[in-house]
């Protein structure tokens, strides 16, 4: 098994940049079931920021793009459980991003009852809990 960096799985995604995406496209192609590549949750989070932010994708193609590296027998994900239930928010959710959901659904698989946040929108559709003074 080898780790796979954001900016390895995002140039393989996007292929914006010519030499780069060969190489992140030679090295997905040499991966097996016997010799995986692995994703951490942060690496998940980061592509889908960097896909969003960086390249502007929409919340589908990014919704796509993860659910792809999920379903390939190739890549371990860490924690595959959390990120298909986060999945599962982002996509039913209008403007949670996919890390917030990511955040939530894997404090609320390690136990968590809820998972507080100043982030208003992540709040609004996911296991979080607005931390606000009163009055506001």
């Amino acid at each position: 098994m080898i780790g796979l960096d954001t900016n390895l799985v995002v140039r393989f995604l996007v292929q914006d940049d010519e030499a780069q995406a060969a190489l992140a496209s030679e090295v997905f192609a040499s991966l097996s079931g016997d010799h995986p590549g692995f994703i951490g949750s942060v690496v998940l989070a980061e592509t889908s920021w960097v896909l969003a932010k960086a390249y502007k994708a929409s919340r589908e193609d990014i919704a796509g793009a993860i659910e792809g590296l999920l379903r390939s027998e190739e890549i371990i994900i860490e924690n595959t459980e959390a990120a298909y239930r986060a999945l599962v928010v982002f996509r039913e959710g209008r403007t949670i991003d996919f890390a917030d959901a990511l955040i939530a659904e894997t404090a609320r698989l390690a136990g968590a009852s809820e998972t507080l946040t100043f982030d208003r929108r992540a709040a609004g559709e996911s296991a979080m809990r607005l931390v606000s003074a009163a009055g506001n």
